[in-house]
């Protein structure tokens, strides 16, 4: 998607936080203008795809895979989990080989790619 509009000017910005701009369906990119602590920001608003789980996984693997998507640390989804880190970790390794993968990156990239392996 690309706009005409520059946000350093206003150009192409709307009032009231309405969109300046959205595509003809609900699937597409969005940017909208929000006023927030006294200064216009854009907001670029894109949908999630849908996401597969690994083959195997246990709920408990899906929410740590959705910890991850969300850009959370190991540290962080421990805190949340009110696991150890060795659980997470030990966890995270287990998810690695379900999704054949070796890292956090490749998980995110491959729960969030929009290719259908039917």
């Amino acid at each position: 998607m690309t706009t005409e509009s520059d946000p350093k000017n206003g150009e192409g910005l709307t009032g009231d936080g309405d969109p300046a701009f959205e595509s003809d369906s609900d699937a597409g990119p969005r940017v909208s203008r929000m006023r927030v602590g006294g200064e216009d920001i854009l907001v670029l608003s894109v949908p999630l795809p849908s996401l597969r789980y690994p083959d195997g996984t246990t709920p408990a693997e899906q929410e740590i895979i959705d910890a991850v998507l969300q850009g959370l640390t190991v540290k962080e989804i421990s805190e949340q989990r009110g696991a150890s880190l060795r659980t997470v970790t030990t966890q995270l390794g287990t998810i690695f080989r379900k999704a054949n993968v070796n890292s956090q990156a490749e998980l995110i990239a491959i729960m969030t790619s929009d290719t259908d392996e039917a």
